[in-house]
This record gives C-alpha cells, structure tokens and sequence, in this order.
C-alpha cells in the first residue's frame, strides 16, 4: 500500500515539473481601495496563458491580449514582446480623493519604448507644433502612451529665431539633438534656486536602461557618445542608483500637490509610470513629488524623473484616455508635441 502511495506521489511531482511556466490572464481585478496598500489579485481562465513577466506565452498565443475594465480601474495588454499591466487607485480624503494610476510595463528588443511627435516644420524642429493628443495618436497608433517633457512648448519659434522660453534643456529623440541649452546645476551644498522646470534630465539607452542626470550634468554631444537614443528633460530627478532626491525631503522643495507624472526603471526595459490627478480647487487631491518617488521606490525603480504633469498630463491605452491632468473637464486636453508610446503600431 505505502509503495502504492509513493509512486502515485512521484508520478504527480513528476507531471508538476514538466507544466510550462506560465498563468492565467488577470481578468477580474478589484483595484478601488481604501488605503495605499493595493487588493490582492483574482486570476481567472481567459484562455491566454502569461509567464511570469506577463508576456504571451505556450504554442498558439494568439496575436496579443487585451483587458480593459474602466469600472474596476483595470487594463492589461500582452503579446510576446510587451506586457502592460495598469491599475487606478483610490482614496478618499475627507470630502476629496486622491485619486493615481500605476503602470508597469515589460519590453523585449523588438517592441521599445518610442517616442512619437509632430510633424517638423520648414523651420523647426519636429514636436513643436502643438496639437491634441488624441489627433497624434490617430497619426501615430499605440497601445499605450503618456505625455513626456513637453520640450517641443520650450523652443518653439515665436519669430526673428527667438524661441518661447530661455532654456530649452538637453533633449534627443531618436539621435537627433532638439535643444542644448540648459539650467546651471546648483553647486554642492547650496540651495537648488531653479525655477520650474529645472531641466534635470533622463536619458534612454539601446539596452532599454534609463538614467537620470541633473540638468547640466552632460552635454547632448555626450549623451551621444554614451549612446543615447532619447533624453528628456523636465525634472526633478526623483531616484538615482536606487535612492531618492534628497531634495524631496524638504516639505518647501516644490512642495504642492498637483497633476504629476514620473517615469522609472526598474531594470532595463522594465519600467513603471505612476500618475496622478488633481489640483488644489478641485474634488481631486493631487499628488506631491515626494509621494511619486517613494512608490516609484516601492515599485523597484532604481532611476526616476518627474515629467511634465498639470494640465499636459496624459495616458492612453488602446487610444482610449485613463487619465489626464484636469478631471473636470474630460473634453478638453492640453495640446502637446510629442508622446512616450509603448507598442507603437503601423498607420
């Protein structure tokens, strides 16, 4: 009897270890909350199976997955190269919410992080001239996007070659340099007097690695010979090599709670975008620099930047809007020059 029960308890271990390494799709998350802790997940039979990142995986996967639940807050996209998996919180303060959505994204080589623009004019740049959101998503289809450091609002013209504001920071899509001049980074042990934007700047290199730098760390020459593919430039840095802006520790430091959006690396080509909304005359609390770089940090991320929130904060998924800068009015956006796109898709 008991050589009976070993070798059925042999055979089952046996058929465990040949079970490919994957789960079932998250299909009917619960993500409203009460505290910043978020539910655990209820995975249910969709018929795709995931691996452990959240890439399509088995024989037959099929073209790619798509999950979207704007009641429970939930949204998921996987297909062999990309994985996306965003959740919207909330939590009531007071007679107010505050209100974030955290997006988490996995790339392989064939499917990086892009970036996309406007059209470039006889005399300027590309990403400078202003138009909706939605309009350069019909133009340039992705499956997920955020709006970037609005450099293209920095230089444009505005006639006799001057350009809207004096710096510009150091940005690059694709190799091409956009802008060079920058802030002057405070000198060590002084106080940071920038104004906003400060500029500091993240850099995005051919493995799919991100770093941040403060504004005039580096010229976009050397951003070049280090490889650089994109660098963005808004800030302030919120993370790097895995600790926060000691800056942030300062309640004055920028210290309100606005629209805010930050972007962060975990490893290279795993990333996680929080947002939140809000301003201070509106149902919507907002979020304070601090809060962002603290979750980017609980979410793993070793390099983070602040983006360009208020009113240009924006995120799409499937062309369809999560969340954007000003709840109160979900007809209208801020124009904007140019994107962060996942899963960029042929016109």
């Amino acid at each position: 009897m008991m050589k009976r029960i070993a070798a059925a308890l042999a055979a089952l271990l046996a058929a465990f270890a040949l079970m490919p390494a994957c789960s079932l799709a998250e299909d009917d998350l619960m993500i409203e909350e009460e505290t910043e802790e978020a539910p655990a997940a209820t995975v249910t039979d969709t018929g795709y199976s995931l691996d452990a990142e959240g890439f399509l995986c088995g024989e037959n996967p099929g073209p790619e997955y798509v999950l979207e639940d704007e009641e429970k807050g939930v949204w998921q996209y996987a297909s062999k190269t990309l994985a996306i998996t965003i959740r919207r919180y909330r939590e009531k303060v007071k007679k107010r919410t505050n209100e974030y959505v955290v997006a988490e994204i996995r790339t392989r080589e064939k499917n990086p992080m892009d970036a996309i623009m406007t059209e470039p004019g006889k005399y300027d740049h590309a990403g400078t001239r202003q138009d909706s959101p939605v309009k350069l998503l019909e133009k340039q289809p992705a499956v997920f996007a955020v709006s970037d450091d609005m450099y293209g609002l920095r230089i444009m013209p505005v006639g006799g070659g001057k350009t809207k504001y004096d710096y510009h920071g150091v940005v690059i899509r694709y190799g091409e340099v956009m802008a060079t001049k920058t802030r002057k980074s405070p000198e060590e042990g002084k106080k940071d007097k920038r104004p906003w934007p400060n500029l500091d700047a993240m850099a995005v290199y051919a493995d799919g690695s991100l770093k941040t730098y403060v504004s005039d760390a580096k010229t976009a020459e050397e951003y070049l010979e280090e490889g650089a593919l994109h660098v963005f430039a808004f800030g302030p840095w919120l993370i790097s090599e895995g600790e926060i802006n000691p800056a942030l520790l300062n309640e004055k430091y920028y210290p309100s709670s606005d629209s805010r959006i930050a972007m962060g690396m975990v490893e290279p080509r795993h990333y996680v975008i929080i947002a939140g909304t809000g301003r201070p005359d509106n149902k919507y609390t907002g979020v304070k620099l601090r809060f962002l770089a603290e979750k980017l940090q609980e979410y793993g991320c070793t390099e983070a930047l602040n983006l360009d929130g208020g009113a240009t904060l924006y995120m799409s998924f499937m062309g369809k809007m999560i969340i954007q800068g000003d709840l109160s009015n979900l007809k209208k956006t801020r124009n904007v020059g140019s994107l962060i796109v996942f899963g960029l898709r042929e016109e």
